[in-house]
């Protein structure tokens, strides 16, 4: 079932190449901004890190955007004529809703581990301990689709959860300080690094860069535990649908 959505999600080829190719374009332009002019990141750091740092940031940007692409098919599935042949059938609903979300999370992943390795083999980008930074945007997939599934199931129609997805995912990035400087202060500073989830996510990855494990397991502990909750909260989510 899980290799039949991935198969179904694969069709919408434009949607999967915007997502790879517009986080491209910007990390390309906004590494070149800050090269040209003497301007800083809002995330503080020159150099390789910089264009490290946008790498991970625009990628972790876009896995919001791809959960979208998941709950879209969810809702055709629950919100629709689907919804009694499916309900119907002798699989339950709440395996259908797993193998959408592992599915989502697979294609996402992919979509952020080319963003990675193209940045790394052409734009020559060096991300030290790039196997545990992968695995902290697995993570942050993980997180971004189980959240776009349970905002989906609770306000039940995907134009109202896209809605909340599309603010959702042009306001954090700017609390990260990806776009620009935030202002200098100690609650900005906060913000920056452990405000929203992504900045979570960006800080375990910094710290991880550095060889710091100990830091990005802290780091990264409140997000796995938001990951369980999400998940538990699916099962009578799924059971008010079944209905």
């Amino acid at each position: 079932m899980i290799l039949f959505h991935i198969r179904r999600s694969l069709k919408d080829l434009i949607g999967h190449a915007t997502l790879i190719l517009f986080p491209l374009i910007l990390i390309f332009f906004f590494d070149y901004l800050y090269k040209t002019i003497d301007i800083q990141t809002g995330m503080e750091v020159e150099g390789q890190q910089r264009l490290a740092l946008l790498v991970i940031g625009f990628a972790l940007t876009f896995q919001i955007y791809g959960a979208a692409l998941s709950f879209e098919t969810l809702a055709a599935d629950f919100y629709s004529p689907m919804h009694d042949r499916l309900f119907a059938s002798p699989v339950e609903g709440r395996s259908l809703v797993l193998s959408v979300l592992l599915s989502g999370t697979v294609v996402s992943f992919l979509q952020s581990l080319v963003i990675v390795l193209f940045s790394f083999i052409v734009l020559g980008a060096s991300i030290p301990s790039l196997f545990v930074v992968l695995v902290i945007l697995l993570v942050s997939v993980l997180f971004n689709q189980l959240l776009g599934t349970v905002l989906l199931f609770l306000v039940g129609t995907s134009k109202a959860a896209n809605v909340v997805t599309t603010i959702y995912g042009s306001v954090v990035p700017m609390l990260v300080g990806l776009y620009f400087p935030l202002p200098d202060s100690a609650l900005f500073r906060v913000i920056r690094l452990y405000g929203t989830p992504m900045s979570l996510a960006n800080t375990a990855s910094i710290r991880a860069m550095e060889g710091d494990y100990g830091s990005m397991a802290l780091v990264m502990l409140p997000i796995a535990v938001i990951v369980v909750l999400l998940f538990v909260s699916l099962k009578p989510l799924v059971r008010r649908i079944e209905v």
